[in-house]
């Protein structure tokens, strides 16, 4: 790895690149998803995400530790978009800011590493095939015929600590061991294959009937105390009630 430009290596290895452990309520007949992320090699409990639908076009998200405290908050709102929603999120382990508002053609993002970090802001044009943070999921939803047949699909998904989009390609994969008996999983890989070397595609296994997203595996979308942006694996489940 030290043989390629070292700001490749930082800007996928250390920033928020695939924001995909999300849940889209767009068509979700549960009003609470409740995440639990573990690491892969380990087992061991890493953190919990959970879900709430506020309205039709908002959702709530809470991360806790394992002891229960809550260390991240993020608010999404897709009134404008499902696919490409607007949110905030707020790491409160390393002080990490990331807000990204749609506004007319453009998406407005801003982006503070960490507490003493400088605030970054900028904007990135709306685009055919673009998808924002849990808008992945609305993706999949949308196109799951297309996806389900086999057929690949790419898109531009926007990397708030670049204040950019890069290409990557959907295409159904088998599924990983250990994933839900009838589940149906699709793989997100960068197209490019400079950032192949940085980033391992990400895996996310759905129930067929209602399209909900069961398992991801891949990069957290949520960093450590150490501001590191680990691989977890995160089974959902679904309820009515928190």
């Amino acid at each position: 790895m030290a043989l390629f430009p070292q700001y490749i290596i930082k800007s996928f290895a250390l920033s928020s690149v695939l924001s995909l452990s999300s849940v889209s309520f767009a068509e979700a007949a549960s009003s609470v998803v409740i995440g639990k992320a573990y690491d892969p090699e380990k087992g061991t409990l890493l953190y919990t995400e959970t879900h709430e639908k506020v309205s039709d076009v908002t959702h709530t998200v809470e991360y806790k530790e394992p002891d229960g405290s809550v260390f991240a908050k993020k608010t999404i709102d897709s009134s404008l978009s499902a696919i490409t929603p607007s949110f905030t999120q707020l790491n409160q382990r390393i002080g990490e800011k990331i807000a990204v508002q749609q506004q007319g053609d453009a998406m407005q993002v801003r982006y503070q590493e960490n507490l003493t970090a400088k605030e970054n802001v900028g904007s990135v044009n709306l685009s055919s095939g673009m998808v924002v943070d849990a808008g992945f999921d609305a993706f999949v939803k949308q196109y799951w015929t297309v996806l389900q047949s086999g057929k690949s699909m790419d898109i531009k998904y926007l990397v708030p600590s670049e204040q950019d989009y890069f290409n990557f390609r959907f295409k159904r994969t088998p599924c990983l061991e250990n994933t839900q008996e009838g589940a149906v999983c699709f793989a997100l890989s960068p197209i490019s294959w400079v950032i192949k070397l940085a980033v391992d595609p990400i895996v996310v296994a759905y129930e067929p009937s209602q399209k909900a997203l069961l398992r991801f595996t891949g990069r957290a979308n949520i960093a450590n105390a150490k501001g590191e942006y680990k691989k977890v694996d995160i089974y959902y489940q679904y309820s009515k009630e928190g």
